[in-house]
């Protein structure tokens, strides 16, 4: 198995790799294309309609009250309607591709570690093995950096301290360590690929997180109990408030309401 089928199976197995373009800037001009075409159609059909109510034709005066008589008129005098068939289709297309680039824009975007291995990935000898000739070698060119998204983000549901572990000590971990008592990546056993389930990591820094969060207001309230000058106390009470809303922010996913709203009771 080699090429696309090669690379679309890394991609199924391995989701943090699932890494595409957005093609920002030609679906952001395809809606300025079509909002300046809907523009000129708006202009043409309040022409029309202006033609319309002021000739002397007492069916075409009844346009703007009955669409019925509009759609149902002569060929010589269906103008209008026609014009209003055409805005139609064309405001489809643009409501349209307006929903899906917003919903594009949203796609988190490629990390650059991500970026990185498939870039490596695909220059292997024993993986991608540089399959890709012409244009198709620069979809994922460095120059296309800032226009990659990717289906399945790893840091899109992480806290900050987990997405900073997965981004910084995981490569030095199998830099040094990890690459000698993992086995690869089933089906690239020659490439080296090795695959590290962050499952158990989750859990051991959720439950971590937990516990601290849930500690630092008992801790609290033994510290304040030993200490008797007020301006002291007053003190420890800031620095403990802190402490909590950085745990809060560090270990947890939660909003920066969530975070005043937990430190302000």
């Amino acid at each position: 198995m080699n090429g696309y089928p090669k690379l679309s199976k890394l991609m199924g197995s391995s989701p943090a790799v699932t890494i595409f373009r957005r093609f920002s800037t030609l679906n952001i001009q395809n809606l300025l294309y079509l909002q300046a075409e809907i523009n000129e159609l708006e202009d043409e059909i309040n022409e029309i309609a202006r033609e319309d109510n002021e000739s002397h034709s007492e069916q075409k005066k009844l346009f703007s009250t009955q669409w019925e008589v509009m759609a149902n008129a002569s060929d010589g005098d269906r103008l209008q309607w026609e014009k209003w068939l055409e805005i139609r289709s064309k405001l489809d297309q643009y409501n349209a591709a307006l929903l899906q680039v917003e919903q594009i824009f949203k796609i988190s975007r490629a990390d650059d570690q991500d970026i990185q291995f498939l870039r490596t990935w695909l220059e292997r000898p024993k993986s991608g093995d540089r399959f890709l000739r012409g244009l198709e070698a620069d979809i994922w060119a460095p120059k296309n950096t800032l226009d990659l998204v990717t289906l399945q983000s790893r840091f899109a549901e992480k806290d900050i301290l987990t997405a900073w572990i997965v981004a910084s000590l995981l490569p030095f971990f199998h830099r040094y360590l990890g690459h000698r008592i993992f086995k690869s990546h089933p089906g690239d056993e020659e490439a080296g690929i090795i695959e590290y389930e962050d499952s158990k990591l989750i859990a051991i820094l959720d439950i971590f997180g937990t516990v601290l969060s849930s500690a630092m207001p008992l801790t609290s309230i033994v510290a304040l109990y030993y200490i008797n000058d007020v301006g002291a106390r007053l003190a420890a009470v800031a620095v403990f408030t802190l402490a909590f809303s950085m745990v809060l922010a560090i270990f947890t996913k939660a909003r920066r309401i969530e975070i005043f709203a937990a430190t302000a009771a």
